[in-house]
């Protein structure tokens, strides 16, 4: 007799691989026994919660501040129905590990819809600064062409920055960083290239100025440190990226940069801001999520970030990686961002692998064709692949060889 651990554990995939021997009542019983996760509970439960669920053979353990169930989704529902009054507790154990293992719903960008379920979109990095760390624009003519060439290579948004969030530089007034940004968003919508733009900003006001230009997205990396970001954002139906910050942008303190549990922290913090951006009239589809690989982190634990990625996903929001050159991975490597294409590249495949689907990137073509690799394995994307007759660049392309009569 020989064992194996399905991949393959949700009910459609399990019904399409068996076809008509497996009825659909019982792949859907399945799929909820298997789909199972250890949920951290920030808070105590009900003693008669904890029966319940022991009862219907999930793991309930005290872990000081937080409390462990280890369980599967039929073990949740036995255990709502033994205690109906304890429904509202179960479903949020519920709801976390459905969201966990759901695909991401389409994020909206004002009058635009990213669908991010099914494959990684990727954003190319758009700077008009003087100084930051890699591989900056000058001129509206210049932004204008690189995004031109980042859309022609396969990026669905780009990602356009007016001031560097590296501690060595200084912070600029919101008027000079309106002066960057805005003739660069006016000049990428007046060429009508096919792209959602995103602005990397903290600053309601620039904000409000991008996105009057004909900006879709505002990249938050200080997560609402200014009161009224949210409020514009909405005011234009706009999308919003929150992001995790410990500290402040533009400056660094190692000694600050301590987690008791990290992934712990930075979904308390998102849920607030979310919460937060929400509240202001944000729509809960147009917002993503960014933990904030590099800031406020010192390298182990951006490392820890990229082991524990999948727990961002209980959230329910899209989630936006970036991790392209920055100096965790020229740290790990002792090399300058010139030299750090490959391990980024191995990032964004672990954070595809765990839930990432937007990827803020430098290396725009290089990254699509890893996102669209992984995207290709699912088994619907197969069944729609136009495969080319013969690799490119062999002689049976060329003609020279007769080819195999299809199997």
């Amino acid at each position: 007799m020989i064992a194996r651990s399905l991949v393959t554990r949700a009910a459609d995939s399990l019904a399409e691989r068996y076809g008509g021997a497996l009825p659909p009542g019982d792949a859907r019983a399945l799929a909820a026994a298997a789909d199972a996760a250890v949920i951290a509970v920030d808070g105590p439960l009900a003693g008669d919660v904890r029966a319940a669920l022991r009862g219907a053979g999930a793991v309930v353990c005290d872990a000081g501040r937080e409390m462990l169930v280890g369980a599967s989704v039929a073990q949740l529902d036995a255990a709502r129905a033994a205690v109906p009054h304890a429904g509202a507790t179960i479903d949020v154990l519920r709801a976390a590990l459905r969201r966990s293992a759901q695909k991401p719903s389409p994020l909206r960008l004002r009058a635009r819809t990213l669908d991010v379920a099914d494959e990684a979109r990727v954003m190319g990095i758009v700077n008009v600064t003087p100084d930051s760390f890699y591989e900056r624009v000058s001129g509206v003519d210049a932004a204008v062409a690189k995004t031109r060439a980042m859309s022609a290579a396969g990026a669905s948004l780009v990602d356009v920055g007016g001031q560097s969030y590296a501690h060595w530089n200084p912070r600029i007034a919101a008027a000079e960083e309106r002066d960057r940004v805005v003739p660069a968003v006016q000049a990428i919508v007046d060429a009508g290239i096919d792209v959602a733009i995103s602005i990397d900003t903290f600053k309601a006001s620039v904000a409000d100025a991008a996105l009057a230009a004909g900006a879709h997205l505002i990249n938050d990396c200080s997560g609402l440190s200014d009161p009224d970001l949210a409020g514009v954002v909405a005011t234009h139906g706009a999308g919003l990226v929150v992001m995790h910050l410990k500290g402040e942008l533009n400056k660094r303190d190692p000694q600050a940069y301590v987690y008791e549990d990290a992934l712990a922290e930075i979904v308390a913090f998102l849920h607030e801001r979310t919460e937060r951006a929400i509240a202001a009239g944000v729509a809960r589809d147009a917002i993503a999520i960014d933990p904030g690989l590099e800031f406020g982190k010192e390298p182990q634990t951006d490392l820890e970030i990229l082991e524990r990625f999948g727990e961002l996903r209980a959230l329910g929001f899209p989630i936006l990686f970036a991790s392209s050159r920055k100096s965790f991975i020229g740290r790990v490597f002792d090399r300058p961002a010139k030299e750090l294409l490959v391990p980024s590249l191995a990032t964004a495949a672990i954070g595809i692998s765990a839930g990432a689907r937007i990827l803020r990137v430098h290396d725009v073509e290089e990254t699509v064709q890893l996102a669209r690799m992984m995207a290709a394995t699912a088994p619907e994307r197969r069944r729609a692949l136009a495969i080319a007759p013969a690799m490119p660049g062999t002689p049976e392309a060329a003609g020279n060889l007769e080819r195999s009569p299809a199997v």
